[in-house]
């Protein structure tokens, strides 16, 4: 099967290690930049299936059960120092049989977390804040044998950098686009993509996004429903030509896939949605990185927080799975544990779904405020799926998660924000 320009990860033990990839020259560091960000055009950095990113031995897939080191500094415009992790979408392709892949600092154990759920026959995609290890490198681990795909679009500082990057604003999610009643088309007739369109959109100004100031980079949840063949989504910055890239792959098994999106804006503001086949299109806005006040980045070793299969992160340690429509009462406690201080303002949490009933979707918010008309997953009974979500923290340092149908729900955290310094 093809893939469509898609990249996956993930964790677990490993009975071999595979170096590959090659570092580039160092770059000065210099300038005190910790947890900021700055965003890259995005670029295909591993490709298994061609040997993209995999100097050092053949094309080939992941092998089950192992874990194989990725290069991911002084790469493109990464610098060889001074980066504490990189944003990557990461796609599995052709695997064997169903499984995960977990992505990690190399160097540290390998976590119980994973990244992205490995389906035979789907391309499945999902983005990956991950953090950088031992020789800027980043350990993954697939449970069945699979191609592996991952495209860059940025890097955030780890104490020093040659050049400042930028802070991060969440905002309450907001719808900015929607094909199926015209949202956020201006002039453009209402109704699904066409197959090969490229969509161009204007964020400054929707959703929240501020028309003044220097807003360098967007954060989006991209939502394809209702795709008339298998394919794939790609966002980008109108001013450079479409790359060799995907965000969200599409396959009509699955009606309503949904993956986070990063991605650099072009000198007017815009980004551009491409489309390898007919499909509706709904986007919802997260936040956005600019050089002002905001928030900084801290990425951690992916840690499991919340599995209501086995009683992780419940009062009382038991079993809950969820019904249609509960809130999680125990508000899946952050703040002052696993690593998040008490004064982090949002945490960037990889939210799986396993054992639905039927199809729904997933919402998070800071507990103490109303539940948004908003989601971040869509799943379908029998295929699991997961997706990264930044969620601030709400009253004494909880986050909540609903859910539309009955399932079994997994939260691994993969880092958090705090106050930038004045």
């Amino acid at each position: 099967m093809h893939i469509r320009h898609a990249l996956a990860l993930s964790a677990a033990a490993a009975a071999m290690i595979v170096v590959v990839g090659t570092s580039a020259t160092s770059a000065s560091a210099a300038v005190p930049v910790r947890g900021t960000f700055t965003p890259v055009d995005p670029v295909r950095i591993v490709d298994t299936r061609d040997g993209t990113g995999v100097a050092g031995r053949h094309p080939g897939p992941l092998g089950a059960g192992l874990v194989t080191e990725f290069v991911v500094t002084g790469v493109g415009t990464v610098p060889t120092v001074g980066v504490g992790a990189v944003v990557l979408n990461v796609t599995a392709t052709e695997a064997a049989g169903p499984g995960y892949i977990t992505v990690y600092p190399c160097g540290d154990a390998r976590p119980v977390a994973s990244n992205l759920n490995v389906v035979k026959g789907v391309d499945s995609a999902n983005l990956v804040t991950a953090k950088v290890g031992r020789d800027g490198k980043v350990c993954v681990f697939a449970s069945t044998t699979t191609q592996f795909v991952a495209d860059l679009s940025g890097w955030y500082a780890d104490d020093f950098a040659a050049v400042p990057g930028y802070r991060y604003t969440q905002l309450d999610p907001a719808r900015i686009i929607d094909t199926r009643d015209g949202t956020g088309l201006g002039s453009r007739p209402v109704g699904p993509l066409v197959a090969a369109e490229i969509l161009p959109f204007t964020i400054p100004g929707a959703g929240g996004v501020p028309t003044s100031g220097d807003v360098r980079a967007v954060t989006m949840n991209v939502t394809v429903t209702d795709a008339t063949a298998a394919g794939f989504i790609s966002v980008f910055p109108c001013d450079k030509p479409r790359p060799v890239v995907s965000n969200v792959n599409v396959d009509p098994s699955s009606p309503t896939v949904a993956n986070l999106a990063t991605v650099r804006l072009s000198s007017t503001g815009q980004v551009c949605f491409f489309s390898s086949v007919a499909t509706n299109l709904v986007v919802d806005v997260q936040g956005y990185f600019s050089s002002g006040p905001g928030v900084t980045f801290t990425s951690l070793t992916p840690a499991r927080v919340l599995d209501t299969r086995d009683g992780t992160g419940i009062v009382g340690t038991r079993a809950l799975r969820m019904n249609r429509g509960d809130v999680i009462q125990l508000q899946l406690q952050v703040a002052g544990l696993n690593g998040v201080p008490g004064d982090a303002a949002a945490v960037m949490m990889n939210v799986t779904i396993t054992g639905a009933n039927g199809p729904g979707y997933v919402t998070a918010w800071p507990c103490g405020k109303a539940r948004p008309l908003a989601s971040f997953l869509n799943f379908v009974h029998g295929v699991d799926r997961a997706n990264l979500t930044p969620v601030r923290i709400g009253n004494a340092g909880q986050v909540c998660l609903y859910v539309s149908e009955g399932t079994d729900v997994i939260a691994d955290l993969n880092g958090y924000f705090t106050p930038a310094a004045a």
